[in-house]
C-alpha cells in the first residue's frame, strides 16, 4: 500500500481565521473538489499547495497565486 501525503488544502477564511475543509495529495484533486463542490467559491475559499503558495480561482475559474495583506 502506498501512502500519499495529503499536503494540499483546501481552506476557507473566516473572520479572522482560517479553517481547513479537504486535504488532497495534488493541487488538480483539490481544484476539482472545489469546482465539483464549491461553484461559487467567493474570495474567502484557497488552495494552499504543498510549498504552502495560497491559489484561488479568479474570474475565469483559473488558478491564480493569491498575495494576503493578512498573513
Amino acid at each position: 500500500m502506498i501512502n500519499k501525503a495529503h499536503d494540499v488544502r483546501v481552506i476557507k477564511h473566516i473572520g479572522t481565521s482560517y479553517d481547513v475543509y479537504a486535504n488532497f495529495p495534488t493541487v488538480q484533486e483539490a481544484l476539482d473538489y472545489m469546482r465539483k463542490m464549491l461553484p461559487n467559491a467567493n474570495d474567502s475559499w484557497y488552495i494552499v499547495n504543498a510549498e504552502g503558495v495560497r491559489l484561488r480561482l479568479n474570474d475565469q475559474n483559473k488558478l491564480q497565486v493569491f498575495h494576503s495583506l493578512i498573513g
